[in-house]
């Protein structure tokens, strides 16, 4: 006798399974299997579910054929598994895999047929091609959690951080890469969030493509996303990445949960050894605030001074200024240099001379032949 079993259980329903009696003595059933006691799903928590196939006669040939509708993503977890068993004192062989299922909507959701292609080799030595299928069976899916923004499941969440600097005391002109690495049991890479966007106004930003994979595991499916980040702040003052927090539903403690991407602050070693850090002056530099106060006060009193002297005393004062003139001294300086006696004459005039001053200096201009000076 062929005996094939394929079972599946949804909570405490347990499917009907396809039956097929082979000519010349034998019966073959299909049925899947889910875990006993399982709590309602939701929207997106994985359900595993277990093929199992049992049968007496030798298989030549075998084919399983899923067909889980468009309500599920699905994927095998595990590879087949063939192992002899005793099952009502007989021998049977016994075929088992395991599947993974994630509903996409609430509601009555149907998963299936699945259906075994098989050549058997029966008492007689002769080949059948037989196929048994299982009808598809209803799974009632809750909804998720009220939550805004990104809505998946896990069994657990697990983040990582790894930086390739001190953020807080970079080089001038160091670019910073973060790692954020994101695993999540009972997953599909799909699932997992978005990458979060940083964008701030001091800092430049490069982000290559996040890199996802599905790792299968002896506790179940991990999918892992890797976050990389290059910054580089393009201003002198130290800045703060705020903290960023990821939602999600918790299929172990039926609750939703949170893990928060810490925040990073970002400075020039720098702006801490050659400047004062923001909101402190230090008392040298506190008297040196004052003494340019206390120069840009006098220089406003002086100018007001003179404005409110009589005429004869802003001329006066006009006359010291042009005598301090660095351009008028460079130029007279120059023309003494030179021997040129009118243009020395020209700037000494210009530079408020005495008038006994400029009679020497005609004396030496007109009085000798050549013009000579003396």
């Amino acid at each position: 006798m062929t005996l094939i079993i394929l079972t599946l259980t949804l909570g405490a329903t347990l499917a009907r399974a396809g039956v097929v009696e082979v000519p010349g003595g034998g019966l073959m059933r299909l049925e899947l299997v889910l875990a006993p006691d399982r709590p309602q799903p939701v929207v997106g928590e994985m359900v595993v579910v277990t093929i199992r196939a049992v049968y007496d006669l030798k298989i030549a040939n075998e084919k399983l054929e899923i067909t889980a509708g468009s309500g599920f993503d699905w994927i095998q977890i595990k590879p087949d598994h063939w192992r002899e068993e005793q099952i009502d004192g007989l021998p049977r062989i016994v075929m088992e895999r395991e599947l993974a299922l994630w509903p996409k909507t609430a509601g009555l959701l149907q998963f299936g047929p699945v259906s075994h292609r098989l050549t058997v080799i029966d008492r007689q030595s002769q080949r059948q091609d037989i196929v048994v299928t299982a009808k598809p069976l209803s799974l009632s899916v809750g909804d998720y959690p009220p939550q805004r923004g990104w809505h998946f499941t896990a069994g657990a969440l697990e983040l990582s951080e790894e930086l390739d600097g001190d953020p807080g005391h970079l080089a001038d002109g160091q670019v910073l890469t973060r790692k954020i690495r994101l695993r999540a049991l009972g997953a599909l890479p799909e699932h997992l969030p978005p990458r979060p966007v940083v964008s701030e106004n001091w800092l430049i930003t490069f982000a290559p493509p996040p890199e996802k994979q599905l790792i299968l595991t002896e506790a179940g499916p991990v999918a892992e996303v890797l976050w990389t980040w290059q910054f580089r702040p393009h201003t002198g003052e130290p800045g703060v990445l705020e903290p960023e927090e990821i939602r999600f539903y918790n299929s172990s403690t039926r609750k939703l949960d949170t893990v928060e991407i810490p925040a990073l602050p970002l400075a020039y070693a720098s702006f801490f050894t050659g400047q004062v850090p923001i909101g402190q002056i230090l008392t040298s530099q506190k008297l040196l605030l004052a003494l340019a106060a206390l120069l840009a006060l006098s220089a406003g009193l002086g100018f007001a001074a003179v404005w409110l002297l009589p005429p004869s005393g802003r001329a006066a004062w006009a006359r010291l200024r042009a005598r301090w003139n660095p351009a008028l001294r460079r130029e007279l300086w120059r023309a003494r240099r030179g021997g040129d006696l009118l243009a020395e004459r020209r700037l000494l005039a210009a530079m408020g001379l005495s008038q006994v001053r400029q009679a020497r200096l005609d004396q030496a201009i007109y009085r000798r032949p050549g013009g000579d000076r003396g």
